[in-house]
């Protein structure tokens, strides 16, 4: 199994990033993993995603390098397929791009023309046609070309993963994508909706084992687990973002029926009233709950979580670091997490 460090906004001092980039690397993770966002709940320092890959990409030299995920909203594909094949010179051969249909926070507030799935389709298959070097013509619902190409190509074919939450996007990346990246799984959610992945390639007459199925995933790590469940108690919210799939696990959130939609994970914005009553239901999630979404407690039980997903498939475990102590769960996810599953 693979571990990537998940570098989420809100974002430390820039250096910070930086310096937690390349302590990843010499810990030993796989991948460092950058969401890629405008406007970020809850608020705080949030830079261009891009802009930051690129130095980090100059500051390292062995690691993996993703976004988890970008859009094609806010970028054309052109854009998006310049860039990475740029940045792929720079790091040669450890570079992925993370993609999905976008997020409403990031995307409403500034006036961007959203077509989510046709985008996010297109965008793909227009990606991976400019990283051929062909000149090509390209017509579609959202986008359209006409003898395009670019003059710079990736030096390695480039892996997608689709960060896929939904049946139809989850049978895309199937069809389409060389890996599944979804965020806020159970193993059981996780191990049926893989299906779906499994459905799209065989739609598209692809092996399953063309795509790695990887999970982003929130990590809460200390010696006392009531400490560590504390600190990952503040995090619930993702569990409120994820409402089907907490009814699919077999939970029930006491939400009125009206909210739920406005809180997931495409259709969340920050304004005042969606902003309190988000944090007001996030206090209604239990334990049971984070403890199943979440990797959260002692060494020993983490261990456990993640052996749990391993044989509900996931191959790539991009963590997101909440403490209580980040640099305490970096060295034993060092020390002993990643060490212990190095032959899996």
């Amino acid at each position: 199994m693979k571990f990537g460090n998940v570098l989420s906004p809100p974002m430390p001092p820039l250096d910070r990033a930086i310096g937690i980039a390349i302590q990843s690397e010499e810990l030993g993770f796989h991948s460092v993993v950058m969401p890629d966002h405008t406007l970020m709940v809850p608020p705080g320092l949030t830079p261009n995603t891009l802009a930051l890959l690129s130095a980090i990409a100059v500051k390292t030299k062995n690691i993996w390098l993703g976004t988890g995920v970008t859009d094609f909203a806010r970028y054309h594909p052109s854009i998006l397929a310049q860039f990475f094949a740029t940045l792929d010179n720079l790091s040669p051969g450890r570079l992925f791009l993370g993609v999905g249909s976008g997020e409403a926070m990031n995307i409403l507030p500034f006036g961007i023309p959203w077509k989510k799935f046709s985008q996010l389709k297109e965008g793909i298959e227009i990606v991976k046609r400019l990283w051929e070097g062909e000149q090509f013509s390209y017509s579609g619902k959202a986008f359209q070309l006409k003898d395009a190409f670019l003059q710079i190509k990736p030096l390695q074919k480039i892996p997608i993963y689709l960060g896929a939450n939904g049946r139809r996007t989850r049978e895309l990346a199937g069809m389409l994508c060389d890996g599944w990246m979804p965020i806020a799984e159970t193993p059981k959610t996780y191990r049926q909706n893989f299906e779906d992945v499994k459905r799209g390639a065989e739609k598209a007459g692809r092996s399953a084992e063309e795509i790695e199925p990887a999970l982003q995933i929130y990590t809460a790590l200390d010696f006392d687990s009531e400490k560590a469940m504390e600190r990952a108690r503040r995090f619930a919210g993702i569990v409120i973002s994820a409402i089907e799939k907490v009814e699919q696990a077999g939970y029930e959130l006491d939400i009125p029926k009206e909210f739920p939609k406005k809180f997931y994970f495409e259709k969340l914005l920050l304004t005042d009233e969606s902003m309190s009553k988000f944090v007001e239901y996030s206090g209604k999630v239990k334990d049971e709950l984070i403890s199943d979404f979440f990797i959260v407690g002692n060494v020993e039980e983490c261990i456990s979580k993640i052996e749990e997903f391993r044989k509900a498939g996931v191959k790539h475990l991009m963590i997101i670091n909440v403490g209580p102590d980040p640099k305490l769960v970096m060295k034993v996810y060092a020390d002993k997490i990643i060490p212990s599953f190095s032959e899996q």
